[in-house]
C-alpha cells in the first residue's frame, strides 16, 4: 500500500506534461472503447453464422450476417487505427513536455543540486528513464481501457451463453493473476537497481570520452575496458534476473490459456453431445474465452511495463519536485548592480549542512568599485570558493556578500550575473562557430565588438590564422584549439557582458608570461570602473593589483599591494623569489 501511494505521489509531478496533448489522449480512450465493442460484436454474429445460417443451410441469412461482421470489422479496424495514431501523438507529445519540463528544472539548479544528482544520472533521467514512461504512456492508453472492458464483457456474455462451461476459466484466470502478482513484488527493486546501474555506466563512459587523451598516453585503454566491462556484467546480472523473472510470465500465460482451451473443448464437446450446446455456440464461447485471456495477458504485460517504468518515474519525479537552496523568487527586480563595489561581512561556507568543516570561516573583506584584486593561496584554500560566493553560483552558510551595497541573495539572477563575468579555470566552450561561442556573453554584441574582445584577450590574432576566422567551428567542448587559446576565447566571451565585476579562476594559467602581460595591460584599457578579481599561482600576474589577498585555509592570512607583503609576508616574499628565479633560468 505504501509503495502504491508513493507511486501515485511521483506520478502527479508528471501529470502536468500532457498539457495540450490531452484532447489526443481523450480521442484515443474513446476510439479504444469503440473498437473494443466492435471486436465484441463479432463472435456473437460468427455464432450466428455457424448455427443460424451454414448449419441450417440458410444461405441468404449467413450473407447477411457474413456482410455484417465484415462491416464491424472495418470500424474495429478504423477506430483501432484511430486509437493507435493518437495514443502515439499522445505519449510522445507528453514525453516532448516532460522533457522539457525537466530540462528547464535542471537549469534552476544550483552547483551542489548538480553534484547530488550527478550529471550521467541527469543524462539518463532525461532519455532512458523518459523512454521508458512513453513506452507505458503508450501501453497504458491502448490497454488499461480496452482489456477492462474486454474482461467484463466477454465474462457476462459466456456466463449468459453457458454458466456452468464460463467456470472453467473462472478457475484458470485467478491462477494467472496470482503470478502475475508475485512476479511484480519479485522484480520492482530489481528494476530500481537496473536503471542505478544505467547511471554507473553512463559516469564510466563520460568520464572515458572526456579524458580519452590523458587515456590514451598513459596507455591505460586496457584497464578502462575492464573497467567498463565490470560495470556492464553488474548490469547484465541485474538484468538477467529481472528480465528472466518476467520471460517467465510469458511462458505461464500460454501454459494457463492453452490449458483453459483444453478445459472448454472437453467440457463443452460434451455439453453439444447432450445437446445443451450448438456448435456455433462452442466457437463463440471458445472466441470470448481466448479474448478475456488474452485481456489478461495484456494486463499482465501492461502491469511488467507500469513496473518496469515505476523506477523512471520515481527518478523523474525526483528531480522535478527537488527544491534547489538557491532562489530568487523573493529578490526584487528592482534591485540593479551599479558598480562594482563587493563586501564580504563575516562570511562562512559549507559544502554540506551537515558537514562541521567550513571551507570559509570569518572571511571580512571590502572591495571598492573599480579595484583591481588579487587572490593568491595554496591548493585547497578556498579561493574559488570564496570568488563564486559572488555571483551566487553557491550561498553563503553564515554573514553576507553584498554587491554594490545590496545582498546578493536580493538581486534577481539575471540581474546579478549580468554584471559578474567568471572565468574559470576549466573553460568551457560549445560546439558551434568562433563568433557564435562569444556572443554566449552577448547575444547582441556587433562584429565590432567582438573582435574588440577577442584583441584585448589577445585571441584575435590566432582567429584570423583560421581558415575561416570568425566562422571556424569548434567541435564539442572547444575542440580545435589548443588550452591557452581556450583560455583566450573565454576571456573574450566575459568582456562582451561588460560586466561591473571581472573574476579570472587561474584563466591564464595555459598562457605564456609575456601573453599573460599583454591581456592584462589590455583589461586596464577596457574599462576604468570594472572590479577585477584576479586568483593565480603566479606572482607576477597580480603584482600590479592595488591589492593582494593571501588565502590559508578558508581564511584571509593576510592582504596588502605588492610593496606591503614584500616586506611583511615572508611566504610571500620566498614564493616571488622562487618564481623570479625560476624565470630567470627559463
Amino acid at each position: 500500500m505504501n509503495q502504491l501511494k508513493k507511486f501515485l505521489n511521483n506520478l502527479k509531478y508528471l501529470l502536468p506534461a500532457f498539457g495540450k496533448y490531452k484532447k489526443y489522449s481523450f480521442i484515443a480512450i474513446f476510439s479504444t472503447f469503440f473498437e473494443t465493442v466492435m471486436e465484441v460484436l463479432v463472435p456473437i454474429f460468427m455464432a450466428k453464422v455457424l448455427d443460424d445460417g451454414i448449419l441450417k443451410q440458410n444461405m441468404s441469412l449467413t450473407l447477411t450476417y457474413g456482410i455484417i461482421m465484415v462491416i464491424i470489422s472495418l470500424l474495429a479496424m478504423a477506430s483501432g487505427l484511430m486509437a493507435t495514431r493518437y495514443t502515439g501523438i499522445s505519449s510522445v507529445g507528453f514525453g516532448y513536455n516532460l522533457r522539457n519540463l525537466q530540462y528547464a528544472k535542471i537549469q534552476t539548479f544550483g552547483f551542489e543540486d548538480i553534484e547530488k544528482f550527478s550529471t550521467p544520472s541527469l543524462i539518463t533521467r532525461m532519455t532512458g528513464d523518459i523512454q521508458q514512461i512513453i513506452m507505458s504512456c503508450f501501453m497504458i492508453m491502448r490497454f488499461l481501457v480496452k482489456s477492462p472492458i474486454m474482461i467484463i464483457v466477454t465474462v457476462i456474455i459466456t456466463i449468459n451463453v453457458n454458466a456452468s462451461l464460463s467456470m472453467v476459466f473462472f478457475a484458470t484466470a485467478p491462477i494467472l493473476a496470482l503470478y502475475v502478482i508475485f512476479i511484480a513484488i519479485k522484480t520492482i527493486p530489481g528494476f530500481t537497481m537496473f536503471r542505478s546501474q544505467f547511471d554507473n555506466i553512463n559516469l564510466t563512459v563520460e568520464e572515458n570520452l572526456a579524458n580519452i587523451r590523458l587515456i590514451k598516453s598513459l596507455v591505460r585503454q586496457k584497464k578502462e575496458t575492464n573497467k567498463f566491462k565490470e560495470e556492464s556484467k553488474k548490469m547484465f546480472n541485474v538484468g538477467n534476473i529481472v528480465f528472466g523473472r518476467l520471460s517467465s510470465l510469458n511462458a505461464f500465460s500460454s501454459f494457463v490459456l492453452f490449458l483453459t482451451t483444453v478445459l472448454i473443448l472437453l467440457f463443452g464437446g460434451n455439453e453439444i453431445i447432450k445437446g445443451r450446446m450448438g456448435v456455433g455456440e462452442l466457437t463463440g464461447f471458445i472466441t470470448y474465452s481466448m479474448m478475456l485471456l488474452m485481456s489478461l495477458i495484456m494486463m499482465s504485460n501492461l502491469l511488467v511495463q507500469i513496473i518496469a517504468s515505476s523506477a523512471s518515474i520515481t527518478r523523474v519525479s525526483e528531480v522535478l519536485k527537488h527544491e534547489t537552496k538557491l532562489k530568487d523568487d523573493k529578490a526584487s527586480d528592482e534591485n540593479k548592480v551599479i558598480d562594482g563595489s563587493v563586501d564580504f561581512e563575516n562570511v562562512f561556507f559549507k559544502y554540506e549542512e551537515d558537514s562541521k568543516n567550513y571551507a570559509l570561516s570569518g572571511v571580512n573583506l571590502h572591495i571598492k568599485s573599480g579595484e583591481k584584486i588579487g587572490i593568491l593561496g595554496e591548493t585547497g584554500s578556498s579561493k574559488s570558493t570564496l570568488v563564486q560566493l559572488i555571483p551566487r553560483l553557491y550561498d553563503v552558510s553564515e554573514g553576507k556578500i553584498k554587491v554594490s551595497g545590496v545582498d546578493v541573495r536580493d538581486y534577481k539572477f539575471k540581474n546579478l550575473r549580468d554584471n559578474v563575468a567568471v572565468v574559470l579555470q576549466k573553460n568551457v566552450l560549445f560546439s558551434g562557430t568562433i563568433k557564435e561561442n562569444m556572443r554566449m556573453g552577448n547575444l547582441n554584441a556587433t562584429e565590432e565588438e567582438i573582435i574588440n574582445a577577442c584583441k584585448i584577450a589577445q585571441a584575435h590574432d590566432f582567429i584570423m590564422e583560421r581558415s575561416d576566422g570568425y566562422n571556424s567551428i569548434l567541435g564539442q567542448g572547444g575542440s580545435g584549439v589548443s588550452g591557452g587559446q581556450k583560455q583566450r576565447l573565454c576571456i573574450a566571451r566575459a568582456l562582451l557582458k561588460k560586466p561591473k565585476i571581472l573574476i579570472l579562476d587561474n584563466s591564464t594559467s595555459a598562457v605564456d608570461t609575456a601573453t599573460d602581460k599583454k591581456i592584462r595591460d589590455g583589461l586596464e584599457k577596457f574599462s576604468k570602473d570594472m572590479t577585477t578579481i584576479t586568483i593565480s599561482q603566479r606572482i607576477n600576474s597580480i603584482m600590479n593589483c592595488d591589492r593582494i589577498i593571501i588565502m590559508e585555509n578558508g581564511r584571509i592570512e593576510d592582504i596588502g599591494d605588492h610593496e606591503y607583503l614584500m616586506k611583511n609576508n615572508e611566504n610571500y616574499k620566498k614564493l616571488y623569489e622562487l618564481q623570479q628565479k625560476g624565470e630567470d633560468d627559463e
